[in-house]
């Protein structure tokens, strides 16, 4: 069962997503006006089904009307805040037939039931996005507040022989409620929508009563139900005591309460001028509306892919920078308060232009919006990278990312702004390998191949290039493999040796020790041995790379620096001494 912070911040994940599509929209025509701030009044009607998840066979919560009302204050046309009541009846039934058996007696049986009044009072944000230059928009209401439950008691007899079934609900608790509606605007006062919602009650405390009066014979009244034994006869009571869910006082069985439902709303809009709009008139040497919006989207040509994060610049005749943007994740930018004239537009993704775009005096037009489009036509894959700690998991800022073209030998490099981001144009069938460089930062090494890929379908290729803290006096523990008793390298540890390789290369003033480390098994003179050869074999390597003599320093520890428990004499898994066999590289300081 879901808890309530989960159902909370479900309901701010989905607000969330509809102020990213309120970025990339228009306010409908119709709900514009000088005062951009308005108060609303809304009624709607519909059907609420409930799901309750109560443990009974024999009983059941049908679907009842339901009615709203809601207040609120826009504060612009996209945003505001409203208050939200709603009122529901939930009706509930027992599937024991009208007949049941006692032996092979039939008896009738009576009933009395309450219906179920729910109530709820809330207070939550209201989102509103328009659908284009049209009369359609879409409303996100996201409330949390308060319920109160009443009702909902059903009590059966046969034979003078009482059944109980619920005893219902008589008790508030905590709720929250996120409705979606899509909305019709008659005019910029008076509108028609369809709503779906979502309403959960949380740790409902059951009745320990019925409504109506207690019915003779029945001494005890427990929240729950006495159920009929299936047997020859459809319905036949049994001689054995009655399965009742009690109530304990001390340890009350509180269950969420849920239900949906569909609603048709009308909100009537005060504060808010009718909107009359002239005719649209091509502007010559004036224009009536000199504060315009420019919307500008940038596509990929080949993939027909929108492009988030490309730089947008619009100039004037002169060449003198208006406005900058960068696209959001729809592909779009959008300039406001554009003075009515003759511009240019161009663009450009991680320093490579796009086309560009001109826009002539008589496209600006009283209340329209100027939409450009530019194309994104270079041939080449884009490398789309992050350096992560990976000790912190936090991006890496600062680092010099150095791209190597293995069949050219072109070196590319790029540093990494504040979110650990950087970035590479790519050829196609090529393969490439990838360094970071930092100052008391170990770079994981990386390759990237665009062999295979297809421009017409891939634009972007991503990669997450790792980095390990190697700091003064701080090991870091290198993935270096060896056979058993032997000191010879494998071919795969290499490649852990080369990051070190190139730490040097990069930082030609550091100085750096290459610890090997056995495990507790064998003797003391043999694992120190074996450890100090170890060593030489990884120094002996990076010599051969280019790295001279006197900046590493080889030290074989044997089994003297034991990480767990497993010294001598004790009994270890191969897991446990495994943790014990390293390489560990540290840096020297003075």
């Amino acid at each position: 069962m879901y808890n309530k912070s989960f159902i909370i911040q479900l309901m701010l994940f989905v607000s969330s997503l509809s102020l990213g599509v309120i970025g990339a929209q228009d306010i409908p025509e119709s709900l514009v006006s000088d005062d951009p701030s308005s108060f609303i009044i809304s009624v709607a009607a519909g059907y609420d089904l409930p799901a309750f998840d109560l443990p009974y066979e024999e009983l059941d919560y049908r679907g009842g009307r339901y009615l709203n009302a809601r207040a609120g204050y826009f504060f612009t046309p996209l945003w505001g805040a409203q208050v939200d009541f709603t009122n529901i009846i939930t009706k509930p039934e027992s599937s024991i037939p009208d007949l049941v058996y006692f032996g092979s007696l039939p008896k009738a049986v009576s009933r009395q039931r309450e219906v179920l009044h729910r109530n709820y009072l809330g207070i939550g944000p209201v989102l509103r996005t328009g659908l284009g230059r049209s009369l359609f928009a879409i409303e996100v209401a996201p409330s949390f507040g308060r319920s109160w439950l009443n009702g909902g008691d059903i009590y059966l007899e046969s034979d003078k022989l009482p059944q109980l079934l619920n005893t219902g609900y008589n008790t508030d608790s905590w709720a929250a409620k996120l409705n979606l509606g899509f909305q019709y605007s008659f005019s910029s006062r008076l509108n028609i929508g369809l709503n779906a919602y979502y309403l959960r009650h949380f740790q409902v405390h059951p009745d320990n009563k019925l409504s109506f009066a207690s019915p003779p014979g029945m001494l005890s009244i427990s929240h729950g139900e006495n159920l009929y034994v299936h047997a020859t006869n459809p319905y036949e009571v049994s001689s054995s005591p009655p399965n009742v869910v009690p109530i304990d006082p001390d340890q009350a069985k509180c269950t969420d309460l849920t239900s949906f439902g569909a609603s048709v709303s009308l909100t009537y809009v005060f504060g808010q001028s009718e909107n009359v709009r002239p005719p649209a008139v091509v502007c010559n040497n004036c224009c009536p509306d000199d504060g315009h919006k420019l919307i500008v989207t940038v596509q990929d040509a080949p993939t027909k892919q929108m492009i988030n994060d490309a730089d947008v610049v619009l100039k004037d005749l002169a060449g003198e920078i208006v406005s900058t943007g960068t696209t959001n994740g729809f592909g779009a930018v959008e300039f406001y308060d554009v003075p009515h004239g003759t511009y240019l537009i161009e663009g450009a993704l991680f320093g490579v232009a796009t086309t560009s775009a001109t826009i002539a005096a008589d496209e600006f037009q009283p209340d329209e919006i100027v939409r450009k489009e530019l194309f994104y036509e270079d041939l080449r894959f884009v490398l789309k990278g992050v350096v992560l700690n990976k000790n912190s998991r936090l991006s890496e800022p600062n680092v010099i990312a150095r791209l190597t073209n293995e069949q050219s030998g072109q070196v590319n490099q790029d540093n990494t702004d504040g979110g650990g981001n950087f970035s590479f144009q790519l050829n196609g069938n090529t393969e490439y390998r990838i360094v970071g460089s930092k100052k008391n930062r170990l770079s994981d090494i990386e390759r990237v191949s665009t062999i295979g890929l297809l421009r017409s379908t891939t634009l972007f290729v991503e990669l997450e290039l790792g980095v390990d803290d190697f700091d003064c006096g701080l090991g870091t523990v290198l993935n270096i493999k060896y056979n058993l008793a032997s000191y010879d390298l494998l071919p795969e540890a290499r490649f852990e040796l080369d990051r070190l390789v190139q730490y040097l290369k990069d930082n030609t003033s550091d100085r750096v020790e290459l610890g090997s480390h056995t495990d507790s098994q064998g003797s003391k003179a043999y694992n120190q041995n074996l450890s100090e050869q170890r060593a030489n074999s990884a120094v002996n390597y990076i010599i051969g790379r280019g790295v001279d003599r006197d900046r590493i320093l080889a030290r074989g520890y044997g089994e003297s620096r034991i990480l767990n428990r497993c010294t001598d004499g004790i009994n270890c898994s191969d897991a446990e001494h495994r943790v014990n066999r390293r390489t560990e590289a540290k840096l020297l300081c003075k």
